[in-house]
């Protein structure tokens, strides 16, 4: 075992290469969970969006009544 790991070390190149793939692995990783990260802060973010939108419509709707009564009055 002793032996193999000494004809290993002597290819500095097939090492590298270990390392390499083993790097090249983890910037993918890295990638992937940065993408996953923002693509969770986008929906919370649409979510809240969607939330402000009925808190508008509720608000506009309230805003709608007072008006529909006044004009009624006045006509």
């Amino acid at each position: 075992m002793y032996e193999d790991v000494y004809r290993l070390c002597q290819n500095v190149e097939k090492i590298m290469g270990i390392f390499s793939e083993e790097l090249r692995i983890l910037d993918r990783n890295t990638a992937q969970y940065m993408m996953d990260e923002m693509q969770a802060e986008i929906d919370s973010q649409k979510a809240k969006l969607a939330d402000k939108d009925v808190q508008l419509a509720d608000k506009d709707a309230e805003i709608e009544r007072p008006r529909r009564l006044i004009n009624e009055i006045q006509e």
